[in-house]
């Protein structure tokens, strides 16, 4: 009797669900404004399943972030994304008619597991056994332990809640070929020369060089992150140009001038630029997702509001763990190569002994701004897939600092992240100006990987 009361309850949300979705596809189609066609899977399975099982398995990995203590390492956080978005596609991609293999598009990587030719599958099962496994085996040890009964709930649930839509073979099948997908990805994952600790690292020492920062004066955050293997080969030769303006503490200079202005705003910053400044810190525990973990909130939001399907859901999760991980090398590479201070080391110096910033200084060199790099280049590759003029609200902290906000392009949003970090006192203009057209360069090359031939 219980056995009935829960497959009548399945057909119920079934139902709706189908219902959902047949009112949802008589919208404009927001990949539609996507030159490529990139997403248009009909045909295959992926673009007939819901997204749902990808967003809360998101979802539960920013549930992670906020309630770590201590707080995740957010350059870890950009390399996670990024091989778990490739898993996610590779796990879904053969239910997405026409769609390509990243192992042909992405620097070194080998050839994935291929499906069984005469065998059904379904991609909600091997996604949802892709990204267990991934999660698992990307995030610290004592994050995964202290979520472990939250992530093997989130897997029991949707094997639970699919396993009596599909035949025993399928899911089996469906379930094996997500844990191989996962297996290799996690094999490559080891070879791409990621270091993210700073054993033995001693800051150079010169005129205008970084120094530890207060208050916890902290050692340089993942100094040898910059060697690492780019998703993209175009993207080893990135590389931010000097600095603009030579170090000088001469009042006259253009440097002094820079720091000074820098200054006299922290002094009389609106509360609109204060709440800006605060909604894109993005850190604390339970504060924030971590600047990384801003751009994923930002996309889940908006698959679940349109109703983005599996296969298109899986390239933008892809797609946004590409560059989020490529910024990052980039950006890191740029950061310890010319070891700027911050503003914080300067003012305190040569201007205000008693001055401090809106925000506490992450523990890294200044140049370039690593919010701005990273959120341009999300948003870079957000306005590839879904357009130019595509205008959103952000919900990730609720009311809190403003929110929600409302901007009316991905590339308003990236200019406002990148302002915060000049409110909060811990980023100088040229910095600022420096990574968000990085970002966008680095954004653009993950817009021309197309995955669905045409």
């Amino acid at each position: 009797m219980n056995n009935q009361i829960r497959w009548r309850q399945l057909v119920l949300i079934t139902g709706l669900v189908t219902f959902s979705l047949f009112l949802s596809s008589c919208d404009k189609d927001i990949f539609d404004d996507n030159p490529s066609g990139e997403g248009h899977s009909s045909g295959g399975g992926a673009s007939r399943a819901s997204s749902a099982v990808a967003r809360d398995w998101y979802d539960l990995q920013l549930q992670m972030i906020i309630k770590a203590n201590p707080s995740v390492n957010p350059i870890l956080l950009t390399r996670a994304w990024g091989y778990i978005g490739i898993g996610l596609y590779e796990s879904v991609r053969p239910g997405i008619k026409n769609s390509v293999s990243l192992s042909e598009k992405l620097y070194q990587m080998p050839a994935m597991p291929d499906k069984e030719k005469n065998g059904g599958y379904s991609w909600e099962v091997s996604a949802n056994a892709a990204l267990a496994k991934l999660i698992k085996a990307f995030y610290p040890a004592a994050v995964i332990t202290s979520n472990q009964q939250r992530i093997d709930s989130m897997e029991a649930v949707y094997n639970d809640s699919l396993r009596p839509g599909v035949e025993s073979a399928v899911f089996l099948r469906s379930q094996a070929f997500g844990h191989a997908i996962a297996d290799a990805v996690i094999a490559w994952s080891q070879t791409d020369n990621s270091n993210l600790t700073n054993t033995g690292y001693v800051p150079p020492v010169f005129e205008g060089s970084w120094q530890p920062t207060p208050p916890a004066l902290a050692n340089g955050l993942c100094p040898y992150f910059g060697n690492t293997r780019p998703f993209l080969q175009q993207h080893l030769q990135v590389l931010a140009p000097p600095f603009i303006h030579a170090y000088s503490e001469e009042p006259g200079s253009e440097f002094y001038k820079m720091e000074k202005a820098m200054c006299d705003v922290s002094q009389s910053l609106t509360d609109q630029q204060k709440n800006i400044a605060l909604y894109w810190n993005d850190v604390g525990v339970g504060l924030g997702y971590s600047p990384p973990g801003h751009s994923v909130s930002i996309l889940t939001q908006i698959l679940k509001q349109k109703n983005i399907d599996l296969g298109r859901a899986a390239i933008a999760y892809a797609k946004t763990g590409i560059a989020l991980t490529d910024a990052s090398i980039a950006g890191f590479k740029s950061k310890y190569k010319y070891n700027l201070l911050r503003p914080v080391t300067y003012i305190k110096k040569v201007i205000d002994p008693s001055w401090n910033p809106l925000i506490v200084t992450p523990p890294h060199p200044e140049y370039p701004a690593a919010h701005a790099f990273l959120t341009q280049a999300f948003m870079q590759t957000m306005t590839g897939i879904f357009g130019e003029n595509f205008s959103f609200t952000d919900d990730t902290y609720g009311p809190k600092y403003g929110g929600p906000r409302t901007f009316s392009s991905f590339n308003a949003a990236a200019e406002e992240c990148g302002q915060s970090r000049n409110y909060g006192g811990i980023h100088y203009p040229p910095s600022i100006a420096a990574g968000l057209q990085l970002g966008k360069q680095i954004g653009q090359g993950v817009n021309d990987l197309n995955l669905v031939r045409q």
